[in-house]
């Protein structure tokens, strides 16, 4: 069984699209030893499956995040919006 990894984050909303995401608070190339990663996920307990991407985002100091996406079906079904913080569990998915 692959490592879970548990951490509270923020919801920031994707400019223009109407889509969300949280930022990965680890070093996802240190911890998986590659740039995307397959995870099963759970928001608030709600569970989805997708994948931790580098989609340009950057953090305050200017350094590359890594993100995954918070459905607009997941936001409306735990209640939670952009400017929210969500729960998040995250494991690698192993297919």
């Amino acid at each position: 069984m692959s490592k879970v990894y548990e951490f509270e984050a923020l919801i920031h909303p994707v400019p223009d699209k109407g889509g969300a995401y949280v930022i990965f608070p680890y070093d996802i190339r240190e911890e998986f030893g590659k740039g995307r990663v397959k995870v099963h996920a759970r928001f608030d307990g709600h569970p989805y499956d997708g994948s931790i991407v580098n989609m340009g985002v950057k953090d305050e100091a200017g350094n590359i995040c890594y993100i995954i996406g918070v459905q607009k079906a997941i936001r409306a079904t735990i209640g939670k919006q952009a400017g929210d913080r969500v729960q998040v569990t995250i494991q690698e998915r192993m297919e």
